[in-house]
């Protein structure tokens, strides 16, 4: 498992800040996921680059946070993504305003570019994902 240490962790407001995200949007997050945000909520990771099936060197920006009060949540980015792809949920972003997502129908993680409006695969998991930071 890659070690990674995390800054600026954002303590959730509640227990139930994940299960009330998921109830609101009809989405169930995969364990692995919800146990990462229960831990480091809006964190920020020391391994940051990534690659994708298309593209190399990809930056993680930070977690988004469950904390709806917070800069980064998850609910403005859901709502920036809703209209384009519902089977998409925003789980953190890059620098560019680029968010990484999980996929609901196959539950991989994706890079979805909001310029073009189009995804890449990153990991078949979130725990992949994790473990491929670099």
């Amino acid at each position: 498992m890659n070690q990674l240490t995390w800054k600026y962790v954002k303590p959730l407001s509640t227990e139930q800040a994940i299960e009330k995200f998921e109830s609101a949007y009809h989405v169930k997050l995969p364990l692995d996921l919800v146990a990462v945000f229960n831990q480091y909520n809006g964190g920020r990771p020391n391994k940051k680059g990534f690659d994708t099936s298309l593209t190399k060197d990809r930056v993680l920006k930070t977690l988004l946070s469950f904390n709806e009060g917070d800069l980064e949540t998850i609910y403005k980015a859901y709502e920036v993504l809703k209209p384009e792809d519902d089977k998409l949920i925003p789980i953190a972003s890059d620098p560019a305003g680029n968010y990484i997502c999980y996929q609901v129908t196959d539950e991989s993680i994706v890079f979805w570019e909001h310029e073009t409006k189009t995804t890449e695969k990153i990991a078949d998991s979130f725990t992949q994902f994790l473990d491929e930071l670099y």
